[in-house]
């Protein structure tokens, strides 16, 4: 069987390992030397870090090839059954496919759900408005957090950026994974119990 192999232009690869060595040299930025520094700074950095990478290997997911998020089996069932245990004005089978959206387009570096709310909407097939509601729904479970990161020149809270909870979903290395979850609260998921008496 014939392998297909991708060719690239002189100047893509030329931009790959320019792409490469400023995703090194960002790396060289350690956790000690941003002791102190705003959160948004910090921020700014591993998106960078992040995006040098994906132009360096763009035929990788994330920055691992393959990619992957951890989650156990019971966490997952309690997920899952909280949002079955839904009422349906909280729409249980869309929250669903959300969550499992964002399980599949999370950052690998920070647990970020890559997708933004107009591309969940054509998934799922809603308005984006929707997805809002039904991102907050994630939230109140506590299977997501969400910040909100200023838009320059745009007054306002700033954008919605949401991350799967660590105490959900987790993805990384073990130790970034033990740190983010020092500062997040464990999810208030709730076994319900139900069915005929």
């Amino acid at each position: 069987m014939a392998r297909i192999v991708r060719l690239a232009t002189r100047q893509q690869i030329a931009d790959r390992q320019a792409a490469a060595t400023i995703a090194e040299q960002l790396e060289l930025i350690t956790p000690e030397m941003l002791e102190g520094a705003p959160g948004d700074l910090k921020l700014l950095i591993s998106r960078a870090i992040y995006s040098a990478q994906k132009q360096a290997r763009p035929d990788t997911e994330g920055l691992w090839p393959g990619g992957f998020t951890m989650i156990s089996r019971d966490q997952t069932k309690l997920v899952w059954d909280a949002i079955r245990a839904l009422p349906p004005e909280d729409r249980p089978q869309q929250v669903r496919h959300a969550f499992d959206l964002a399980l599949l387009s999370l950052r690998q570096d920070t647990g970020e759900i890559m997708m933004r709310r107009d591309e969940l909407a054509e998934e799922i097939g809603c308005a984006p408005r929707t997805v809002s509601e039904i991102m907050g729904v994630l939230e109140r479970l506590g299977a997501i957090k969400r910040t909100r990161q200023k838009v320059p020149g745009i007054r306002g809270p700033g954008v919605a950026v949401y991350y799967i909870n660590p105490h959900v979903g987790w993805n990384g290395s073990l130790n970034a994974r033990k740190s983010e979850a020092e500062e997040t609260a464990p999810p208030m998921l709730v076994m319900m119990h139900g069915g005929k008496s």
